[in-house]
């Protein structure tokens, strides 16, 4: 079980890598602005070779996919900062039982214990 000391560490590490992903979030959205402008500025945002079609199109798709996983990220640091102030920060969504110190260290915003992790991941596998 998770104790008042260890919430603390918790929830400092939960509200550090909150603070490093709204700043990378917000890199990304500068980063599109500026691509943004600088099409504009250079022809209308037409590329004079395909390569440079191919590029422009692959880094405005990362910097979505990148941005759509920093959001997720980000709502479960939330999710789990709500679980501290309720309480119920370190207990597994789907068995109750307690998630481990360890799993907490490494992952601190995880819903599952390990072994209902593995559980899920190979429900998931066997969908896909």
């Amino acid at each position: 079980m998770v104790n008042q000391k260890d919430l603390k560490v918790f929830k400092d590490m939960l509200i550090k890598e909150k603070s490093r992903i709204l700043k990378s979030i917000t890199q990304l959205e500068e980063n599109t602005q500026q691509a943004a402008r600088g099409n504009v500025s250079e022809g209308a945002g037409v590329p004079t070779h395909i390569a440079d079609f191919g590029t422009d199109a692959f880094e405005k798709d990362l910097d979505l996919n990148l941005t759509s996983s920093e959001i997720e990220l980000l709502q479960m640091i939330e999710e789990s900062l709500k679980k501290i102030e309720t309480r119920k920060y370190g207990i597994c969504e789907s068995c109750n039982k307690p998630i481990s110190k360890a799993r907490l260290k490494a992952i601190p915003y995880t819903k599952y214990c390990i072994k209902c992790q593995r559980a899920q991941e190979k429900t998931e596998r066997k969908r896909g």
